[in-house]
């Protein structure tokens, strides 16, 4: 899945920093990202049970989907883009499913106020801790907060410096990317929440 989340990541990236004027909005390159990432996975479904609480929903026998969705509700709110778990958990209906990834997307317009964007690394984070408690430990999350910064009038970030450091794609982590028209730069998260 990282391989696949990687090359829809950089893809998105390339057309931003080519094209930038092409996205006017947060939903232009959430609409891009998921295609890119959706198409990379085309042939992926998982099975789900019709039982328990999917019974409610008129499932009765058991179902597969595609795992990667956008405005995806979690206990923490919803994400913009999320690719669910291979493992099911047979307690939750397919609509609250644990992520394996999970990302986050801002765009820094011009003459607009410096988004919010350490807030998205704290909900993943949240998310993260989340899994491990009320899931199973030891399930795996992959966090991915992007801010895509347009070139015209723009200032540059106060918390973000030109670094590559870190995975970019954490197996297990979080990972905040920074893309401009000159660059893709990313700083992972390993450690506790950050806070604004």
């Amino acid at each position: 899945m990282i391989d696949q989340l990687k090359s829809a990541i950089c893809k998105t990236v390339k057309q931003f920093q080519v094209h930038p004027l092409d996205f006017l909005s947060e939903s232009d390159i959430q609409a891009l990202l998921f295609i890119e990432l959706r198409n990379a996975t085309s042939d992926l479904r998982y099975p789900y049970d019709g039982e328990g609480k999917n019974h409610r929903f008129g499932f009765t026998d058991p179902f597969c989907i595609h795992p990667v969705t956008t405005e995806y509700h979690v206990s923490e709110g919803k994400f913009d883009i999320a690719v669910l778990s291979k493992e099911p958990d047979p307690k939750s209906a397919i609509w609250r499913q644990p992520c394996r990834v999970a990302i986050e997307i801002k765009l820094w317009q011009p003459r607009e106020k410096e988004p919010k964007y350490r807030m998205d690394v704290d909900k993943l984070r949240r998310y993260q801790e989340h899994l491990q408690k009320d899931f199973s430990p030891g399930r795996v999350f992959t966090g991915i907060a992007m801010l895509f910064v347009h070139p015209y009038g723009t200032a540059k970030p106060t918390a973000i410096t030109e670094e590559k450091s870190g995975d970019a794609y954490p197996e297990n982590g979080i990972a905040l990317h920074w893309v401009t028209q000159e660059g893709h730069w990313w700083k992972q998260f390993p450690g506790p929440s950050i806070t604004e």
